[in-house]
């Protein structure tokens, strides 16, 4: 087939992720991955090398390191096993499983709880991401392994799902992987509706409750983990990396509220340390009393950004975006600064 010639359609690709307990050892791709878009790809640039030749184009180069990057945009399932792994690799820690609180004797409800942590620490230490771009028949199955995330953020805002966003950086990759789909399994997820959203900020964690919270129309955390992926990561010898550490985690919230009091800027101004809950809830689970749901705690939190609204046209509404700092909380030794926990069926990631 010549070039160009056939047509590949991306309603039929998927994604497909496994653990890694070593980094680049490519692990069993199970988890299935429902997403709406999809960037991974890789490149290998070329430097052309500069020298007088008697001509006046250059006839020599030679290959650079390869770059495996990516971005994958997708609703937040909380029963899906893949939307867990990646958001485990995002916040580097390990996840503790218990039955939840509240539940009754024999019920089937589990809560996870991920704490952001070290990366090189935790035993599933990258993924391996297996994707077919189009078809069964003419689409190309890449493997990508080595993948950590860069930055995750997690969206919420009116009439919209959570959802996530994650960049990755991976070691490398294969243009002839094994087509996995026959292995994957869909389920009836359910997703979080905003209507069942809360988010909630007070001047101390244990002020927070279920009944306070701020009237938001939008907003996003983010976590960056800054990875180390530059030529210190490489060696004399292969093009690919040769470790992947991370650097120091930064993490922000943006909310968008509208305007009506002065309690951010004053919080600003006054660098009032802050405390603040994320919470979205779906139906109850089945066997269970308690309903499916995330759950994002945050005890330390600045205005960075108390968005002093514009005033742009006498037929406008006044809203602010309003930006936080996350910091660790370091009231005690086992202080964090963002916590997870998802609520599901799912008795452990282990």
């Amino acid at each position: 087939m010549a070039v160009g010639q056939g047509s590949n359609e991306s309603v039929f690709s998927y994604i497909a992720l496994g653990r890694e307990q070593t980094f680049g050892t490519r692990d069993t791709t199970t988890a299935n991955l429902e997403f709406m878009s999809s960037a991974m790809k890789v490149s290998q640039g070329k430097k052309i090398i500069e020298q007088i030749e008697r001509r006046r184009v250059h006839s020599k180069n030679i290959k650079l390191g390869k770059s495996i990057e990516g971005n994958i945009e997708g609703v937040f399932f909380p029963a899906n096993t893949a939307c867990a792994w990646i958001m485990q690799n995002a916040f580097g820690g390990a996840i503790t499983s218990a039955t939840s609180t509240g539940e009754t004797a024999g019920g089937a409800a589990f809560s996870h709880t991920m704490n952001i942590g070290n990366i090189l620490d935790q035993t599933y230490s990258a993924l391996t991401i297996n994707t077919r771009k189009g078809d069964s028949s003419n689409g190309k199955v890449f493997e990508y392994v080595g993948n950590r995330v860069g930055e995750y953020s997690l969206n919420f805002e009116l009439d919209e799902p959570l959802k996530f966003t994650s960049s990755l950086v991976g070691k490398d990759f294969t243009a002839s992987g094994a087509n996995v789909e026959s292995a994957l399994t869909s389920a009836a997820y359910e997703c979080l509706n905003f209507i069942s959203g809360r988010v909630s900020i007070e001047n101390s964690f244990a002020s927070l409750t279920s009944s306070s919270y701020w009237h938001v129309q939008s907003g996003s955390i983010s976590i960056g983990n800054s990875l180390k992926n530059g030529n210190e990561s490489r060696r004399i010898g292969s093009d690919t990396l040769d470790v992947l550490p991370p650097g120091m985690a930064t993490v922000n919230l943006t909310l968008g509220v509208r305007f009506d009091t002065t309690t951010a800027i004053d919080a600003m101004i006054a660098n009032t340390k802050l405390s603040c809950e994320l919470e979205f809830l779906g139906d109850t689970m089945a066997g269970s009393i308690i309903p499916l749901g995330l759950k994002l705690q945050m005890p330390d939190i600045r205005v960075e950004d108390a968005g002093d609204p514009e005033i742009g046209g006498p037929d406008e509404q006044l809203v602010s975006e309003i930006s936080f700092q996350v910091l660790h909380d370091a009231t005690s030794a086992s202080g964090y600064s963002v916590r997870s926990i998802l609520s599901n069926l799912i008795a452990n990631y282990n």
